[in-house]
């Protein structure tokens, strides 16, 4: 029988100045399946670059399955027609009528409330057609099936765009192979990946065919190179199904028949979407909750959902996505590593950040190492953090090779050098040049960007990408916590010479902290602060001729390894509280801020100058339990949850980026959040649920009660760990692991002497007396 579901998202809140927008209210059923709980359109909608997709996946599987949707539609929620369904290197369509070619031709539109997204199964109904398509899948197998009206002509439409071939095996069968493009940056290239299939169909077609650009070819004949395809044409009756299944392998072909024979071995659909939705359920299962809202359930539960696709760019998911995959599924991160590791011996080079900066890597490898996990291979893991500390290029968006003088600058002075300014900028300059800031638009190429309206010189260092530019705070910022973790690994590893090598770079934010105003700002070669420089808005678009993706208001506190040097920096506490405080509160002048944006499109999520919608903000929040007020904390943690994150298409402040934006949520809803991944501890929060159990393996669970906990009770009074009362706004990483009893006592009201002396702060490099 058709299998149609009613929609399951729950509701979308969109926030603006002047109301709030509910664009839904149709209501989840009930459900004892933690599966249940996710929607994959969450995010969607998104105020950044993109939104998600609906991705159907079991956990950590090779495939993740969305459909494509009206192209140039970067919010797929509001698409309005489905194109295809991308599995591997094929492009899956079914339609009516004569066999079209063209994408375009075979488009549909489609309607929400026809639509069932869940983690483990989708079904939409293409309205132009009458057809309903459903489908589920394994790791590396996925089963289509199409229920038809009736016609005389029912298609179902294979595809390869690029680099192929294409041939039928047998009545019901089609194998072959196609070429995904990945851009690699450091070489400047588009790199192909080859992918291979095997399909079969239930049912022998009535006509089948092949065809290559437009040229329709009937009998099957076998094609090669790009723009190819295949139909199988059915006779049908009203509401006859056919089902296709097809394995992928990045192999072979033989493997991707092996795949599809061993993980969907008959015509059960049913069976697959059960056994998915099972280790959906084992996988979010990991984590437990109790209390909290629906909106929060179905939001934390689709945001674990998040985490445990593919992780990406490790720019991203080093800050909490690793750390969280650390504590619940700790083989994940070291199949990682040992990933990690092979590509060092194969390439030379452990990955870096690819398109982003640093060379975080090391920071995965380093917080897995002193978090315990063993089962990888240390000392090659620590040769190919120290060769690309030492010799890969920290220029943006190249990943390995090419020192330059810039990196030599880092090497020698302890910083990464900015362009310097035209020779003729004065000060009375100040406002037109301001005026400038962010003239580089999207309708210039990369390559025809070589200069920078507000700057005037140009870049001289034929690496630098002339669309990312030099971002050189950042750049020295991140650098600067990378070095430490690599100075963790070498004391751990005896290397203490190393040691004492990386450990003086860690200091090396200091080298940018300006103190005539107290932010971080940009130098040139010869040691000489640029100017005029304005903490807002210099850097040109984005920010990247001095930072990645932000401002100065964001980087200033982007020294996670040395919060207390920070602090110190700053002339003490009072002073990094009150620079903390006014983050939250500093806006753009209203009749400025779309030209804010205009400039910095990837601060989103905005509270004041916080922008939680980007990676290099996640930390700032818990910033307060260094510095004696966990209280703000607790106040500002609640907040960006509650303005930024909910169940429906809007439910996201920014990209996810691999589960970076989710894992955020995650770690902020059970009360706790690794300020620092190189160091086995974690900074406390504001819990939104009454009760979480994290099962940590071999039987063990840590649970977090918080007591008298709601929307107004977000306070905490109190707080024990196993019986034993604590004061410090910190646990460690063996707390959680050993299990054990996480209890607090919340209220409405701050207690400001819980977690604020001196002694209850976090671990940090430097000691208050010292930078």
């Amino acid at each position: 029988m058709n299998k149609i579901k009613t929609s399951v998202w729950h509701g979308a809140f969109w926030l603006t100045p002047l109301c709030l927008f509910v664009i839904s209210t149709a209501a989840y059923p009930q459900t004892t399946d933690l599966a249940d709980y996710v929607n994959p359109y969450v995010g969607s909608i998104s105020p950044k670059t993109g939104g998600t997709s609906p991705t159907v996946l079991v956990p950590h599987g090779f495939l993740e399955v969305s459909p494509r949707f009206t192209p140039g539609m970067g919010d797929e929620y509001l698409a309005d027609r489905i194109y295809d369904f991308p599995v591997g290197p094929l492009s899956i369509m079914a339609t009516a009528g004569n066999v079209e070619t063209s994408p375009r031709d075979d488009a549909s539109h489609f309607d929400h409330t026809l639509e069932t997204s869940q983690a483990y199964y989708y079904q939409a109904l293409l309205e132009d057609s009458g057809i309903n398509v459903e489908y589920t899948l394994s790791s590396h197998a996925i089963i289509f099936r199409f229920t038809f009206p009736e016609s005389t002509r029912s298609n179902i439409l294979m595809k390869i765009f690029r680099n192929g071939t294409l041939k039928f095996v047998g009545n019901d069968a089609v194998e072959g192979h196609g070429s995904l493009r990945r851009y690699r940056n450091s070489i400047g290239l588009w790199e192909e990946k080859a992918l291979y299939f095997y399909a079969e169909f239930s049912r022998s077609p009535k006509s089948a065919g092949t065809w290559q650009s437009d040229s329709i070819a009937g009998g099957g004949k076998a094609v090669s190179g790009d723009l190819l395809g295949a139909f199988m044409s059915y006779s049908t009756t009203k509401d006859e199904q056919v089902e296709l299944k097809i394995g992928i392998s990045d192999s072979s072909i033989g493997d991707a028949q092996r795949m599809l024979g061993n993980e969907i071995p008959g015509w059960d659909f049913n069976k697959v979407e059960s056994a998915a939705k099972d280790q959906w359920n084992k996988a979010l299962g990991l984590i437990e909750v109790e209390g909290g809202t629906d909106d929060q359930v179905r939001s934390f539960y689709t945001a674990l959902y998040r985490t445990m696709g593919r992780k990406g760019n490790v720019w991203d998911t080093y800050r909490c996505a690793y750390p969280l995959q650390t504590i619940i599924e700790p083989e994940r991160t070291v199949e990682a590593i040992r990933k990690f590791v092979s590509d060092y011996e194969k390439t030379g080079w452990l990955p870096s950040s690819q398109a982003m900066i640093g060379n975080h890597s090391t920071a995965v490898i380093t917080d897995a190492y002193m978090k315990g996990l063993r089962g990888f291979n240390v000392e090659e893991a620590y040769a190919g953090m120290k060769k690309n500390a030492m010799e890969a290029t920290m220029i943006p968006w190249r990943d390995e090779g090419h020192i330059t003088e810039l990196e030599k600058c880092y090497f020698e002075k302890g910083y990464y050098p900015a362009l310097p300014v035209r020779a003729d900028m004065k000060a009375d300059d100040e406002a037109k040049w301001l005026a400038d800031v962010g003239n580089v638009i999207y309708s210039k190429m990369p390559y025809q960007i070589t200069w920078l309206p507000e700057v005037g010189v140009k870049e001289w260092v034929k690496e630098v990408d002339p669309w990312h530019r030099r971002q050189s705070v950042s750049v020295t910022l991140e650098t600067a916590y990378d070095d430490w973790c690599l100075a963790q690994m070498s004391k751990a590893l005896g290397k203490m010479d190393d040691y004492n090598v990386f450990m003086k770079r860690a200091h090396n934010y200091q080298n940018l902290f300006d103190p005539s105003i107290g932010f971080m700002a940009p130098r040139t070669a010869d040691g000489n602060w640029v100017r005029p420089f304005d903490p807002e808005l210099s850097g040109g678009f984005a920010g990247e001729e001095y930072f990645a993706e932000c401002n100065s208001w964001i980087y200033t506190f982007s020294v996670q390894h040395n919060v207390q040097g920070l602090i110190n920096l700053m002339g003490g506490r009072e002073n990094f509280n009150k620079k903390l405080d006014r983050l939250f509160v500093e806006q753009p002048d209203p009749m400025d801020k779309p030209a804010f944006q205009a400039q910095f499109p990837d601060m989103s999520g905005l509270i004041g100058m916080y922008c939680q919608g980007n990676e290099p903000a996640f930390h700032i929040p818990y910033l307060y339990d260094f510095s004696g007020e966990p209280w703000k904390t607790q106040t500002r943690v609640r907040e960006i949850m509650q303005l930024w994150y909910n169940s429906g298409p809007f439910g996201l402040p920014g990209d996810d980026d691999g589960g970076a934006m989710s894992s955020w949520y995650v770690f902020s809803a059970m009360g706790f959040y690794p300020v620092t991944p190189g160091r086995p501890d974690y900074e406390i929060g504001s819990p939104i649920f009454k009760k979480v159990v994290i099962n940590v393996g071999e039987g063990k669970s840590f649970t977090i009660v918080a007591k008298n906990v709601s929307t107004r009770n977000k306070f905490i009074q109190s707080a024990s760990l196993n019986g034993k009362p604590l004061n410090k706004p910190w646990i460690r990483h063996a707390d959680i692991v050993r299990g054990g009893d996480l209890v607090f006592v919340m209220g409405p009201m701050p207690n400001k002497l819980w977690g604020s002396a001196v002694a209850d702060a976090p671990p940090s490099m430097s000691s208050p007396a010292e930078k």
